[in-house]
């Protein structure tokens, strides 16, 4: 039930008897002025009476009628009856009618009152019984008095209070539905219809009162700003992180640039080494088991050029640039650069890239920096009694014809199921911190992605396998940059 129809009910409940009441004083002031006149009848009946008795006793009937006349002259007619209801003696003047009507309300010993209506009129009557010396009745006394005027003064008094009383009613049921409507019921309805709009649709609303409707809305908004603001504090925490992400990735930059520039430095003292190495090795003086032992420290310098090299060509910034390239030879360059690290790692590293070649359309440096990320996560998997990374190559045939895949499976700890949804998602990651910024998977994927292909992974309790697919180059296309090349060289 609206709250607006419960409290126009109320209010009606606490005013009805308010107006009940006063309907009822109304009508009963009436009745107490009819029993004043009844009390002033008595009076005079009981006054006119004892004397009446000794007057008819002694047939002192001119008396009577002086009396008559006197009490007619105040309003009030008078006639007297026989014990059998007959009329014995009265005044011209007197009703015949109600000589009938009192001779039906007769009684022996004790006074009678009555109303009749005789035509238009309404009429008070009083029957007063007459005693004789031996106090037997021997006639009575009527005494009538003309109340048409006072009937009709009640009854419109009554009728008066009873129709003021409806117009109350009216007006109070009126008025107080209309106030109600006004000032509560439309004000809810609308701060109701506001409330709504920030909670859930209408479709969920249940019946019930306005107050009962916005306490639910209420409460739903309640769990919805709750809800908010634990997604604010989520999203902020997030926020932290990835600032304290962004600023661990950029001392990671700085580090790389430093090291890109402490290979440079290496790069040219290691020459000036081999270059002696060379002399002595050439020098007449020297024994053959020295030369053999020189030809090692020239080789391993080479190595040692040629590591600082890669690493060199590795954190070099190029624009991007596609062309025709051997996947295999890619891999077989990545594979090189971080054969330290695997051999510091104890990992032992089996590369299955065939024979036949795998030409892609790709820009070579992007896809080793993928194959770098691919293989420094598996020895990250692999805990430090080392592992197996295997390194395989392979052509698929799918819908939109073939593509090169490079797998890369690890022995390692595996991925949890709780967090292979996320394992693409940018910082996030599962390693120690300063050990990764959850950006390594992110980014393979967004190159791979732009060159039209897709990284996937499996993993188990035995370690995880991620597969590198890409196009495979029409023959059209390695025609074409097999030309453009001989061109060149022309």
């Amino acid at each position: 039930m609206r709250i607006g129809t419960r409290l126009t009910i109320v209010l009606l409940l606490c005013v009805m008897p308010v107006l009940a009441a006063y309907t009822w004083w109304s009508v009963d002031q009436s009745n107490v002025y009819l029993n004043e006149l009844k009390q002033s009848a008595r009076a005079v009946s009981s006054g006119v009476a004892p004397s009446i008795d000794e007057e008819v006793i002694a047939n002192e009937f001119d008396k009577v009628d002086d009396a008559f006349r006197k009490m007619d002259a105040e309003g009030t007619r008078s006639a007297l009856l026989r014990k059998d209801g007959t009329l014995w003696h009265s005044l011209p003047n007197f009703p015949p009618e109600l000589v009938t009507a009192a001779s039906m309300q007769l009684a022996q010993s004790k006074s009678t009152e009555f109303q009749p209506a005789s035509g238009a009129k309404n009429w008070f009557c009083e029957l007063v019984p007459l005693k004789g010396q031996t106090g037997d009745v021997i006639g009575y006394l009527l005494e009538v008095q003309d109340w048409t005027k006072v009937a009709r003064d009640s009854r419109a008094h009554s009728i008066a209070a009873l129709v003021l009383a409806l117009v109350l009613i009216a007006v109070v049921a009126t008025v107080i539905p209309a106030a109600v409507y006004r000032y509560v019921s439309r004000p809810l309805a609308d701060l109701s219809s506001k409330v709504t709009k920030f909670s859930s649709n209408d479709s969920d609303r249940a019946a019930g009162s306005e107050v009962e409707l916005l306490s639910e809305e209420f409460r739903k908004l309640d769990q919805q700003l709750t809800k908010a603001r634990a997604d604010l504090d989520q999203r902020h925490r997030r926020e932290l992180e990835l600032e304290r992400d962004l600023q661990r990735a950029d001392r990671l930059a700085t580090i790389g640039a430093l090291a890109a520039g402490l290979a440079h430095e290496i790069g040219t003292p290691m020459g000036v080494i081999r270059v002696r190495a060379e002399a002595l090795q050439d020098d007449a003086a020297m024994s053959p088991g020295a030369r053999v032992k020189l030809g090692i420290i020239v080789r391993q310098i080479d190595r040692i050029a040629r590591i600082v090299k890669m690493l060199l060509d590795y954190s070099r910034k190029s624009e991007s640039h596609k062309a025709i390239c051997d996947l295999r030879t890619i891999a077989e360059r990545v594979l090189t650069l971080l054969e330290p690290e695997a051999a510091h790692r104890g990992v032992r590293t089996i590369a299955r890239l065939g024979e036949n070649p795998l030409m892609v359309n790709c820009d070579a440096d992007q896809l080793e920096q993928v194959f770098v990320n691919m293989i420094m996560n598996a020895f990250d998997a692999m805990n430090r009694g080392g592992g197996t990374l295997r390194v395989t190559a392979d052509t698929e045939q799918n819908r939109d014809g073939s593509c090169v895949t490079l797998a890369f499976e690890d022995t390692g700890v595996g991925v949890a199921p709780e967090n292979e949804g996320r394992l693409f998602a940018p910082f996030f990651t599962t390693k120690e911190p300063g050990k990764g910024t959850g950006m390594g998977l992110a980014v393979s994927q967004s190159i791979v992605r732009e060159h039209g292909g897709e990284i996937t992974f499996s993993s188990g309790p035995s370690g995880s396998k991620f597969v590198v697919a890409i196009p495979m180059a029409s023959s059209e296309m390695v025609e074409h940059e097999h030309g453009s090349r001989q061109q060149r060289r022309a």
